[in-house]
């Protein structure tokens, strides 16, 4: 087992490379004060595992751990800290380990052993799945946001932060988004320094919580930001939007499969989480199922499908309750169809709506066709 060490502080570096030298199977193949000169070196050495101090000045621990799993990803972290209980929790889930300053022989000894364990693991892993394809994984964004583990039981959570984060990193489908924009988005009141930590914390998170479910999300660095990989990634909005840009034109042979689309809207777009960088999305697909519904609404009418375009028309009324367009083309197929007693109820429904809600009258065009009703049944 291959091992790097991180610390500013030279007597806690040489006592833990000390400590470390008394473990049969580990060879410490370098020891750096300064960061940048341990992620420099750890591209030609390339370390199964790297311990790293959490508190140095001009790029922390966290910062450190990003940049080498990016040179590897299989790289192990531990954290060497000398901060209190309360803060190495934050960090607790990040890496396989964290031992706490001054560094205890027993303790370190139990990482040793995890790491043993761990290591081992990492080098028999890619025999026993070679010959295995990756799984696609399952991502919902209609309503929520959820990822849905091998078992089909979604994942859960650690922090709200997390889920928002990934949420985001999904929106952006593979293109990267730089650090500084995630902080003014997720943590636009923390100080620089400490949203980097936040940002680095939930990172890390995340990575663990997709690698503890055995799950192959791969969130990437691309330098000055993340991406996320999204080939493997099956969600649901995205596969909707996929199918309606497949249909061919709107015939008698396609209808169907244009009803069978409307059908399948997943629905709206992480409307049950208050982002606000999520709504414009949620309106476009909105107004996207609006479209293709009132296309297919227009060609029941015209080829003469009276029940059929009725019951799209009410179908869309229900997602839709608002739109004065489905209240308007309901009355004028009503009037079409001589159905006057209908129309006058569409129309009351209508000015009911826009007075609770707009404190509005009809537009100009639907009360034309309430004076065609009137005209029609004088």
């Amino acid at each position: 087992m291959n091992a790097i060490l991180l610390d500013d502080e030279p007597l806690a570096l040489r006592s833990l490379e000390h400590q470390l030298k008394r473990f049969e199977g580990v060879n410490i193949i370098g020891t750096f004060s300064l960061p940048a000169h341990a992620v420099a070196a750890a591209e030609e050495l390339q370390p199964d595992v790297a311990f790293i101090d959490i508190d140095m000045p001009e790029m922390n621990g966290i910062q450190v751990a990003e940049k080498l799993q990016t040179i590897n990803e299989s790289m192990v972290i531990v954290f060497v800290t000398a901060y209190d209980e309360y803060a190495v929790k934050a960090f607790e889930l990040n890496a396989l380990d964290y031992v706490l300053k001054p560094v205890q022989p027993l303790r370190l000894k139990q990482t040793v052993d995890r790491l043993q364990k761990e290591i081992l693991n990492i080098r028999q892993t890619p025999l026993m799945v070679e010959e295995e394809p990756e799984p696609v994984v399952r991502v919902q964004c209609a309503g929520t946001m959820n990822i849905f583990g091998r078992d089909g039981e979604p994942l859960s959570w650690r922090t709200s932060k997390s889920r928002e984060l990934f949420a985001y990193l999904v929106y952006k489908r593979g293109q990267p988004v730089r650090k500084e924009a995630l902080l003014e988005l997720l943590w636009p009141d923390s100080d620089e320094k400490k949203g980097f930590t936040h940002m680095y914390t939930t990172i890390y998170r995340l990575r663990k919580t997709f690698e503890g479910a055995s799950l192959n999300i791969r969130l990437l660095n691309s330098g000055d930001g993340y991406w996320l990989r999204n080939e493997g990634l099956q969600v649901d909005t995205q596969e909707w939007e996929e199918a309606i840009g497949k249909l061919p034109p709107l015939t008698a042979k396609s209808a169907d499969d244009y009803q069978r689309r409307f059908d399948a809207y997943p629905g709206d777009y992480l409307c049950e989480h208050d982002y606000i960088w999520s709504q414009g999305e949620l309106e476009r697909l909105r107004s996207l199922c609006y479209r293709h519904g009132m296309e297919l609404c227009r060609y029941w009418t015209n080829e003469g499908f009276s029940k059929k375009a009725v019951d799209m028309y009410e179908r869309l009324l229900q997602q839709y309750p608002y739109s004065e367009e489905i209240y308007e083309a309901l009355i004028e197929h009503f009037v079409n169809e001589g159905q006057h007693a209908l129309a006058q109820q569409q129309y009351d429904q209508l000015a009911g709506m826009m007075c609770t809600e707009y404190d509005s009258q009809p537009s100009e065009s639907a009360k034309r066709l309430l004076n065609r009703i009137h005209r029609v049944m004088e």
